[in-house]
């Protein structure tokens, strides 16, 4: 079983793991490796809402996950509690929830993992989760030309780290007023480098919609719902779009310095 470490958990989007559960011929090379180097496979919220829908996999993926070393891993909420908590230190804390291996003690246990995928809470919370995403698109749209683009008329990626700073003060001035409000007298000691779930979220949104000049879709907004953990993980497995943004961002900025960013061609080479 690996060490449930802060660093020691492998991000896989939700394509990637619905690949996985559909290839059991990876089961066990995936295993191999992530015992080998002490890791596990990270279900986050983002990965759950995503998979209510999908019925036909419920099964496949429970079995995944009971056979490889995996975990539930903390809320996106939680996490950033976490930042504010241990400001203006970076967050330590382990992401570890609850192990999904230890249901395989516990009486009928696979069908715990399975119950989870298909409960009606973890449903409504989909709904909630598209709804959410509609609203992002217009949302950008309005909101973009509050930070106006540089003297060449571009977006330029010498910008990004001021928006993310940006972005982070409204994120936790809408979540945690009375934090930001400990800063009234002295602005210049708040230390938003160290909230890295929320300016990974701001650098995607500016690489994509602000460098990249792209129109929004709601499939794009519900991407970001699985980014608040990723600079927390020793390994990230998405989606060949946007590994090629976090790979970008990784090269020209510290918010994954300690995360390792791949995409499918990683999983199916294990065979």
């Amino acid at each position: 079983m690996c060490p449930f470490t802060f660093s020691r958990f492998v991000y896989c989007d939700t394509n990637i793991l619905s690949h996985l559960a559909t290839n059991q011929q990876l089961w066990r090379p995936l295993f191999r490796f992530l015992t080998d180097n002490d890791l596990c496979i990270a279900l986050a919220e983002g990965n759950l809402l995503e998979l209510a829908e999908a019925d036909r996999l419920h099964s496949a993926l429970t079995d995944l996950l009971v056979s490889v070393p995996s975990a539930l891993i903390k809320l996106t909420e939680t996490i950033i509690n976490e930042e504010v908590s241990a400001h203006p230190r970076p967050r330590t804390d382990s992401l570890l929830h609850y192990p999904i291996n230890a249901v395989l003690a516990e009486p009928n246990g696979r069908h715990i993992v399975l119950d989870l995928l298909r409960s009606p809470e973890v449903r409504r919370k989909r709904r909630e989760q598209v709804r959410d995403a509609e609203k992002m698109a217009p949302t950008l749209a309005r909101v973009k030309g509050n930070y106006s683009p540089s003297k060449s008329g571009r977006y330029e990626r010498y910008q990004a780290e001021e928006y993310a700073s940006f972005i982070t003060i409204q994120w936790l001035a809408s979540t945690h007023y009375a934090f930001m409000r400990s800063f009234k007298e002295d602005v210049a000691s708040l230390n938003t480098d160290v909230f890295l779930s929320i300016r990974l979220f701001a650098l995607v949104t500016f690489y994509k919609y602000y460098m990249g000049q792209r129109e929004p879709k709601r499939s794009d907004f519900e991407d970001t719902f699985h980014l608040s953990s990723i600079p927390y993980c020793r390994m990230a497995i998405m989606e060949r779009d946007l590994c090629n943004i976090l790979q970008q961002i990784k090269r020209n900025h510290r918010v994954l310095d300690r995360t390792h960013v791949t995409n499918i061609d990683f999983v199916r080479d294990l065979a």
